[in-house]
């Protein structure tokens, strides 16, 4: 994130680079008549709060200020923001004065006090606060920071945040005060009834009389540039030249109306006067108003200014309006045409320029006016369609009316019983052989030494007509026509080209053979088409080009120019190359409008045979349209955009306005937040393309195109930093940001989540432990039942089978001696009861918990040893090594039940003298060993069952569920060995 200086020295340098590049902007070109700035009108309808502009002022950060008498209006170009007393800005809503600062502050005059605006906010001063008078007239604020201001009949001063103040007739020279200036020698100068004064220390002293002004009411002033002092009132202007002579002007010097009420020097040393009959402008030692019958131009206009763009605003009764000036120049009726509808241009050998109209005849150019040829002088009709000159200087005029020859200024014109005698003449040629062409509505005709020669016409013409003629270097004439396709005529020959052999359209308006011999083709419809080698190409909107409709081509000889029904367009030709030999997927096209100075995009105003523009000699381009010729000059200097300014106008979170001069801390909840934003261009503000960045959230750019307003929906928690820039085309950009943060709600704060992490391992701590005291319940019951069982099962079974034992050992020993075979099956049921009493005893231990009870498996393996031996002669030795610690009671219980299974099975078939019990504990596995020096046995045998009895088989399964094994190690006549390996975990 840029720290706070690194963003305030970044406004700065670019507010310098904005302010640097501004004073170098074009500004409005002398040479243009009034009417030929393109000007545009704002009223209430359009946003202002009123429509009388009293007073104009441009702040640093580039926002246009009018005072009007309902409110303040801020204006970036493209909308405007009203500040009045309702919404609690102003103290009136009548706003008489601004003064802008370089330090971008504005100092407003109103009807009930003087208002600072700065930082955004607004601080009104009054009677309380040392102001002389609540109404103020006038407002000028010095190179020094010092503000002067008329309040009432005084003149009053703020410097140091205190007012000092002058009163008219006792501190002043002056009966009745009306305006402050200071001149570019940093001289404060005073006017009004009574006439003008400068300060010279302390004091100000008269510097032009009462008589002089002639009772003239003063009401702005001005100095030029060359030292004269401008003085503008009820009665005219008065100039004070450098060597202390005065000169009056009045209507009689072209001013529209006596009284001038505003004064504006533009950066090219042009005099601007607002007078209450409209504006007008010094040329030559008079002035000139526009020749129009607009009611904008005869309106008062009581504010002008010349804002940083170049563009000079002018505040009048009916509203605002701005004059522009764009590359293109118009001609129209306010500059001597004789109709707004030009057809055709045209430019002879002499340098002459000769233009055609629709219903209003032929003309030229010549010493500043136009001078018209109609039917009055000798032509046809005055709708004309083509001009061309012959080898001899006479001019060609292709009309509705048939085609004339103008020789020596006289109108030569072909009739009956001529063939071309009242026909229409669309277009005519003259080729290297002195034939003349002649593109008709009834076919091509060819004249030759006073005689015409029909070429093409009747049945060949399909119902058309010949609109378009081109004389290519081959010597072959091509002809378009209105619907039917282009011909070609050579050495007598002809062919015709449709859309069947690869035009794209039958409708042919333009063709232009270049340097390379390549023939382009304009069509209505089709787009542009060009024949090179024999083969067609097409270039159509879908590809880039402004329109399909093209009325006129131009070749410049790199690029061409085409006249369309959008507007004008400008391509190169190696651009064009290039997509038809598919380097490129589309084209990169230049496009002229509305934005760029044109009255009417319209460039082919419907007539067959119109729109044929001209490239003079001079490398003008001139082009017919709708409302007037336009005229540009491709070859004219052009200069760079400068910076756009762009500002921060509002954000809000969830609804609630933010202040945007300090960063915010905004409360959790906040998490729907728009940004409005606007970018400065107070010239064509629709050439501002935006693209922001929210760092927090997005990772690059987002285009936005001329979107003003980001929405963004349900924000996390966080610190962001809004970023947005703003260029045009070609331009650099400059750059606004704003940081704010998003406070995250309690239950999102780190805190919160270590406290619930705690409370959660807490929670699930108490669920283990309870769930553990469940299980050793159910293991308790389950163990109380075992234990049940082993009683029932001593205390019934077990004890029956030694009665049956018993009472078996009594039969056998009453038997007499001759009984041995009953002996024997008594021998046996004993024998067999008292097996099943062992397995009895056996069951009743393996119900019961045993000697585990309470006991760790060290414990329990020396106590069970002793046990299962006891009673027997076999000697056993218990050895236990290794780590201490607590083992899982499941491995503890298998692995006893293993031990216990290894020693009985010792006892039962080993005939053994001694058993060897170890047990080995390490971190990750647990190893019980039994051993003996028994009689031992085949271990192929081993896992096998003998009447029920389950053996070593038992105890690997065991083993397997713990995830571990059992070794066994046996040899007949070398004892036993059977290990078990558990892991730990």
């Amino acid at each position: 994130m840029r720290p706070l200086f690194g963003r305030n020295l970044y406004a700065v340098v670019m507010t310098l680079v904005v302010c640097f590049c501004a004073d170098r902007a074009s500004a409005l070109n002398p040479r243009k008549k009034l009417t030929q700035y393109t000007r545009t009108t704002w009223t209430q309808e359009q946003g202002l709060p009123q429509d009388t502009i009293r007073a104009i002022a441009q702040t640093a950060d580039g926002y246009l200020w009018l005072g009007t008498d309902e409110g303040l209006a801020r204006f970036d170009g493209y909308e405007f923001v009203i500040f009045n007393k309702g919404n609690g800005d102003l103290p009136s809503n009548s706003i008489t004065a601004l003064s802008a600062g370089a330090d971008g502050t504005l100092w407003i005059g109103t009807a009930n006090g003087l208002t600072r605006y700065q930082n955004k906010r607004f601080t009104t001063y009054t009677i309380k606060d040392g102001l002389p008078d609540n109404t103020i007239t006038a407002v000028c604020r010095d190179h020094s920071g010092t503000v002067w201001s008329v309040a009432g009949t005084f003149l009053s001063r703020f410097q140091a945040g205190r007012f000092s103040n002058f009163k008219s007739g006792s501190d002043l020279p002056i009966a009745a005060i009306r305006t402050v200036y200071e001149d570019r020698a940093h001289n404060i100068w005073i006017a009004g009834f009574g006439g003008v004064a400068r300060l010279v220390g302390d004091k100000f002293v008269p510097a032009i009389s009462a008589a002089a002004l002639d009772g003239d009411i003063v009401s702005s002033m001005l100095d030029d540039r060359r030292g004269n002092l401008w003085v503008a009132g009820s009665k005219g202007l008065l100039m004070l030249s450098a060597a202390g002579k005065i000169r009056k002007f009045d209507t009689r010097d072209g001013l529209p109306d006596a009284f001038v009420r505003s004064l504006w020097e533009d950066r090219d040393d042009n005099l601007w006067a607002g007078t209450n009959g409209g504006l007008s402008r010094l040329e030559g030692g008079a002035f000139v108003a526009p020749a129009t019958d607009s009611g904008h131009d005869r309106d008062w206009v009581r504010s002008i200014f010349e804002d940083r763009e170049g563009n000079l605003w002018i505040g009048m009764n009916s509203g605002l309006s701005r004059l522009r000036d764009d590359i293109f120049t118009i001609y129209s009726t306010g500059e001597g045409l004789p109709s707004d509808e030009p057809t055709t241009v045209y430019q002879d050998r002499t340098g002459r320029i000769w233009v055609g109209f629709h219903v209003s005849g032929l003309g030229f150019f010549a010493d500043g006016r136009f001078q018209t040829y109609t039917t009055r002088n000798g032509l046809p009709g005055n709708e004309i369609f083509s001009i061309r000159e012959d080898r001899q200087g006479d001019l060609l005029v292709a009309t509705r009316e048939g085609l004339s020859r103008m020789h020596a200024g006289r109108f030569t014109t072909y009739f009956p019983p001529d063939p071309l005698g009242r026909r229409i003449v669309f277009d005519v040629r003259e080729d290297g052989e002195e034939s003349v062409w002649v593109a008709t509505a009834e076919g091509l005709t060819e004249l030759q030494g006073g005689r015409a020669r029909t070429v093409i016409g009747g049945g060949m013409l399909l119902n058309s007509s010949m609109v378009v003629l081109c004389t290519r270097r081959d010597g072959s004439i091509w002809a378009g026509t209105y619907g039917k396709g282009l011909w070609r005529v050579s050495r007598g020959d002809t062919r015709l080209y449709t859309t069947a052999d690869g035009l794209s359209n039958d409708q042919i308006r333009s063709l232009v053979e270049d340097q390379d011999g390549a023939l382009w083709i304009g069509t209505f419809g089709g787009g542009l088409d060009c024949l090179r080698g024999g083969h067609f190409f097409h270039y159509t909107s879908k590809d880039g080009l402004l329109s399909d409709n093209i009325s006129h081509i131009e070749d410049d000889g790199r690029s061409l120019w085409l006249s369309t029904t959008r507007g004008i367009c400008h391509i190169s030709k190696q651009q064009l190359l290039d997509f038809s030999s598919h380097k490129m997927t589309s084209l990169d096209v230049v496009n002229y409008g509305l934005e760029d100075g044109l009255r009417s995009a319209q460039c082919a105003p419907g007539y067959p045979a119109s729109g044929g523009g001209w490239r003079t000699t001079d490398g003008r381009l001139w082009f017919p349209t709708s409302r007037g010729l336009a005229v540009l000059d491709p070859n004219a200097p052009k200069r760079p955009p400068a910076p756009v300014p762009v500002q921060l106008v509002e954000m809000t979170a969830n609804s609630d306005p933010i202040d945007l001069t300090r960063p915010n801390e905004l409360p959790p909840g906040n998490s729907r937040i728009q940004i409005r934003y606007t970018g400065i261009h107070l010239t064509a503000p629709e050439r501002v393309h935006y693209s922001y960045m929210l760092e927090g959230l997005d990772h690059d750019w987002v285009q936005a195109g001329s979107r003003r307003i980001i929405n963004y929906n349900s924000l996390r928690h966080g610190r962001y930093r809004f970023l947005v820039k703003a260029e045009i085309a070609g331009g650099p950009s400059s750059e606004a940001s704003y940081a704010f943060q998003l406070l995250p709600h309690f239950y999102e704060r780190l805190w919160f989540r270590i406290l619930f992490a705690l409370l959660l391992a807490a929670g699930g701590w108490a669920i283990f432990r309870l769930r553990l005291r469940q299980i050793r319940g159910r293991f308790a019951l389950v163990l109380e039942e075992r234990a049940r069982l082993a009683r029932e099962i001593h205390d019934t079974l077990a004890q029956g089978f030694v009665g049956i034992s018993s009472q078996l050992d009594a039969v056998a020993m009453s038997l007499p001696a001759g009984a041995n075979l009953a002996k024997q099956h008594l021998q046996l049921a004993c024998r067999m009861a008292r097996h099943s009493l062992t397995e009895a005893r056996r069951s009743v231990v393996d119900l019961r918990a045993s000697a585990l009870e309470g006991q760790d498996l060290r414990a329990a393996l020396e106590a069970g040893a002793r046990q299962w031996t006891a009673g027997s002669p076999v000697e056993v030795h218990v050895d236990i090594t290794g780590d201490e610690r607590q083992l899982p009671e499941d491995v503890e219980q298998n692995m006893l039940r293993i031990a216990q299974e290894a020693v009985a099975n010792v006892l039962k078939h080993a005939a053994a003298g001694k058993i060897r019990i170890r047990l080995h504990l390490e971190a990750r596995r647990l190893c019980l060993r039994v051993e003996d020096d028994g009689r031992g046995f085949e271990q192929q045998e081993a896992f096998s069952t003998v009447g029920g009895h389950f053996g070593l088989l038992g105890m690997r399964e065991r083993a397997e569920r713990l995830g571990g094994a059992l070794n066994l190690h046996s040899r007949p006549g070398d004892g036993t060995q059977v290990e078990v390996t558990v892991p730990l975990t």
